[in-house]
């Protein structure tokens, strides 16, 4: 299955790939066009661009968007409803961003429309890679965190965890991510019960395109 990633940094596409191998069961192949952005800003920018690019230009099956929550509201099954207040919740502002441009795209030579998942990383990619080591990161504890006002864990600290050092070069968040990311993946369950609006709901739509 032909799968573009859309991604904060090389290092989150690098996990993604390995993320969803492990999803699909299979590698996902590359679509052959250079999707690569610079943090949540450049990803909320570029996404209408991206997504009609690939649409129009390439033969991907599938187009996955991952961008981190940091301290935004979360996703929730609330955020469905018509009179929802969304906040700034990024799950749904990149659905919407998906959704207007879908609605004026003109037709292409496709077999069948172009599939999109978004994945919601809480708070950040690093929590994801701390599954099965940490058994304190999750989505439970931080809408706990941002409810009480109290973190148990900050971002810099998901960074010293898996890094070693909150600011690491991006050699070694590339290879930090394939390394962690090929062991979560050993373990799908766990990260689904730990992120399962995050990462569970991402991996439930992927599912969906093999089906």
């Amino acid at each position: 299955m032909k799968i573009g990633f859309f991604c904060e940094s090389p290092a989150d596409q690098a996990a993604m790939a390995i993320f969803t191998e492990g999803i699909l069961g299979e590698p996902p192949e590359p679509i052959g066009m250079d999707l690569e952005a610079r943090g949540v800003g450049g990803v909320l920018r570029g996404l209408d661009g991206v997504f009609r690019g690939v649409h129009y230009n390439s033969v991907a099956d599938g187009l996955i968007v991952v961008v981190d929550s940091d301290d935004t509201r979360l996703h929730s099954p609330e955020h469905e409803k018509p009179d929802a207040d969304l906040g700034d919740c990024r799950f749904c502002r990149i659905h919407a961003i998906i959704s207007r441009a879908r609605s004026q795209l003109k037709p292409a030579h496709r077999q069948s429309p172009l599939k999109v998942a978004i994945g919601l990383a809480v708070p950040a990619i690093e929590a994801w890679y701390l599954t099965g080591r940490n058994h304190e990161v999750g989505e439970p504890a931080w809408r706990a965190a941002l409810a009480s006002g109290h973190t148990v864990f900050t971002r810099p600290e998901l960074k010293r965890l898996v890094y070693g050092t909150d600011r690491p070069a991006i050699e070694l968040q590339t290879q930090r991510a394939i390394d962690e990311s090929r062991r979560v993946i050993g373990n799908l369950p766990a990260i689904e019960t730990a992120f399962p609006m995050g990462f569970g709901f991402m991996a439930s739509e992927i599912r969906s395109w093999k089906a």
